[in-house]
């Protein structure tokens, strides 16, 4: 996928300017600290699965891209965070007015990308996404630590695995508008995966010994459901290729 995710780095680069000296220095900062690109792979590898990299779905990765660019922007706020991938954050640097401002504006600009009729469907399915994410934050924080499995799985199924999800419900719309079976399909690996790569996430990082606990004991029910989530997608598959860089994902 090289071509493809060195094209988005470019179209990336030119939707983080800003139209003012102010809102554009913020945009090239946050261009600057760039992550692994791991959601537009999603969207890339589910859209060839059962169709092909066309235009729309080049849209959908850079929406999601900016999407999630938005949400840690503003959850840096919410969490009082100082730093961002080894970084200062966006508001420690230009405090916390102009970090919600910035979300907001990535925000917009990614509901730009899809305001075609056509991509109505996908549109709905990522502003669907933003209010779960933003229900699994106030979530986190009104709980103030998770004490139950139930409560940590409705927390991470709505902040992280939701927009893995989209990802790959997105791609799979865009790719070719695929039918409700395969959509159904992609969509279940999708959670799972998300749930999972959560899971990992905070066995790795997390500093509250109960969560990091959870996570153990979880992960391998939502590996394993994310393998058979794939394993179920095989008769259906139109690149192979995609699914097996879907496995080595969930494998990493």
């Amino acid at each position: 996928m090289e071509k493809e995710l060195q094209e988005l780095e470019r179209r990336l680069s030119e939707a983080l300017t800003g139209s003012v000296i102010s809102m554009d220095t913020v945009m090239r900062y946050v261009g600057s600290v760039s992550g692994k690109r791991l959601r537009p792979r999603l969207v890339f590898l589910s859209a060839r699965l059962f169709g092909e990299i066309n235009e729309r779905v080049r849209r959908t990765a850079l929406f999601v891209e900016l999407l999630h660019t938005a949400t840690l922007i503003h959850d840096d706020v919410v969490d009082e965070s100082d730093s961002r991938r080894g970084q200062p954050s966006v508001n420690a640097r230009w405090g916390n007015k102009t970090a919600v401002l910035a979300g907001d504006y990535l925000l917009s600009k990614a509901m730009l990308l899809l305001a075609e009729p056509s991509d109505s469907n996908i549109l709905a399915e990522m502003l669907s996404t933003a209010m779960e994410m933003s229900e699994g934050e106030l979530m986190q924080s009104e709980e103030c630590g998770i004490p139950n499995s139930e409560l940590y799985l409705g927390v991470i199924r709505r902040k992280t695995a939701a927009l893995m999800r989209a990802c790959c419900v997105g791609g799979a719309m865009a790719g070719t508008g695929n039918g409700e079976r395969k959509i159904e399909m992609v969509e279940a690996f999708g959670v799972n995966y998300g749930l999972a790569f959560q899971m990992r996430d905070d066995i790795m990082d997390d500093d509250d010994p109960e969560i990091t606990a959870m996570a153990k004991q979880l992960l391998p029910e939502y590996l394993d459901k994310a393998y058979k989530a794939l394993d179920a997608m095989e008769p259906w598959v139109k690149d192979a290729e995609a699914l097996e860089e879907l496995r080595l994902m969930v494998k990493l």
